[in-house]
C-alpha cells in the first residue's frame, strides 16, 4: 500500500496526525497491510521569509490577539502531549519559510531515510524551537539518518531538490489539497486530518478490501472516518 503524507514541519497537526497514523496501523496488528510511506511538501505559510519572526507574534497578528494565540497553543499542546510528544510552544518557536527543510526531506526521502530526518525536524521545531531555516539546524537533522554535514552545506548551496519541490507542490494543488496533512492512498484515496488512531485503522482496513476485489471507476475516492465512498 502506497502511502503519501502531504504535510508541512511546522504544522502541529502533521505531526499529531503522523503519530495518530502509525498508532492505526498499529492497531490492525496482523491484519495491517505492507505500507510504503512518503512524506511530501506543503507549505502553510509561503509568504514566510528566512528571517525569523517570534511564533507568537505572527499568530497573533494572524488570529488577532494574544490571548486568541494562547488558547489555541495551549489547547494543541495538550492535544499532542496526549499522544506521547513533547510539544512545548515555550521554546522560541520562530515563523520562517520551510522549503529548505522540505529540501532536505527530498534528499533524505532519495537516501531512504525520510522517516528519520522528517522525525528530527519536528522535534527540531516543537520540543527544542529550532529555525528551521538555519543550515546547522537542518545539518542536526539530516545527521538523525547519517546524511554527511557537507551534503546538507551542499545541497544548501545550490538548487538541488527545489524542481521536485516545486513539482510536487503543483501536485499536491492539482490534487486539491488545501490542509494538512492529507494522506493519499494508491493514488486513489484521501485521508484528511489528524483523526484518531480507529479512524485511521477502520480506512485502512476498507481501502485493503477494496484493493483486493476488482477496481471500479478510477479517481475520486475519498475516506473519512465513515470509510471509503
Amino acid at each position: 500500500m502506497k502511502i503519501e503524507i502531504w504535510s508541512d514541519v511546522v504544522c502541529p497537526w502533521c505531526w499529531i496526525g503522523k503519530q495518530r497514523f502509525e498508532q492505526g496501523l498499529a492497531l490492525l496488528g496482523d491484519e495491517a497491510p505492507q505500507v510504503e510511506v512518503t512524506l511530501r511538501p506543503f507549505l502553510l505559510d509561503p509568504d514566510a521569509g528566512t528571517t525569523p519572526v517570534p511564533l507568537r507574534e505572527a499568530y497573533q497578528a494572524k488570529f488577532g490577539s494574544a490571548e486568541r494565540t494562547a488558547q489555541i497553543l495551549t489547547q494543541t499542546q495538550a492535544t499532542a502531549r496526549a499522544e506521547g510528544l513533547p510539544m512545548d510552544f515555550d521554546q522560541g518557536q520562530v515563523r520562517v519559510t520551510t522549503l529548505p527543510a522540505h529540501r532536505l526531506m527530498w534528499l533524505a526521502g532519495c537516501e531512504g531515510v525520510q522517516a528519520a530526518v522528517g522525525e528530527a525536524l519536528f522535534r527540531a521545531h516543537f520540543v527544542h524551537g529550532r529555525n528551521l531555516a538555519e543550515p546547522q539546524t537542518l545539518i542536526e537533522a539530516a545527521a538523525a539518518g547519517g546524511i554527511p554535514a557537507e551534503r546538507v552545506t551542499a545541497l544548501l548551496a545550490g538548487e538541488e531538490g527545489r524542481e521536485e519541490i516545486d513539482a510536487q507542490l503543483a501536485r499536491a494543488q492539482a490534487l486539491g489539497i488545501q490542509s494538512v496533512p492529507t494522506f493519499v492512498v494508491n493514488d486513489r484515496y484521501a485521508l484528511q486530518g489528524a483523526q484518531p488512531p480507529e479512524a485511521f485503522a477502520q480506512a485502512l482496513r476498507q481501502i485493503a478490501a477494496e484493493t483486493a476485489q476488482p477496481a471500479g471507476p478510477a479517481g475520486g475516492d475519498r475516506c473519512d472516518v465513515d470509510g471509503c465512498a
